[in-house]
């Protein structure tokens, strides 16, 4: 679906990233932008663990979500049109039309979007 986990380096605010130095970030593809996550990389595994990302996505997943992902490739995502930032997406999640695409797709999408808007360029495809 589009988002970026980062762990903040010694400058998160050079880089376009909320926080502190050595805590976790997300780029959410809802909102195009970075999110301070307030925990350190060992407790963001933790929380990976813990089965607290299933409350995480709950605004991002609609009817049939698992079996939609269960089919993809570890190089692929799902792309959604309406984009899920349009207040389309957003109202009715699973009425939007959705593929599976390769992940460099899906984020470069968002990363786009995102530097279109004003936002720094989110940093995680390398060159802009």
């Amino acid at each position: 679906m589009g988002g970026v986990f980062a762990l903040n380096g010694h400058a998160p605010s050079a880089a376009g990233r909320p926080g502190v130095p050595g805590q976790m970030t997300y780029f959410a593809p809802d909102t195009l932008e970075w999110e301070a996550l307030d925990m350190g990389h060992s407790e963001w595994v933790f929380w990976l663990l813990s089965g607290r990302l299933e409350t995480f996505y709950d605004g991002l997943r609609w009817p049939g979500w698992r079996q939609e992902a269960a089919a993809l490739a570890p190089s692929q995502g799902i792309t959604v049109f309406p984009f899920l930032w349009s207040t389309e997406a957003q109202a009715d999640l699973a009425a939007t039309s959705r593929q599976a695409v390769p992940m460099r797709e899906v984020i470069g999408v968002a990363a786009d979007f995102a530097r279109q808007t004003g936002a720094p360029d989110p940093g995680f495809l390398g060159e802009a």
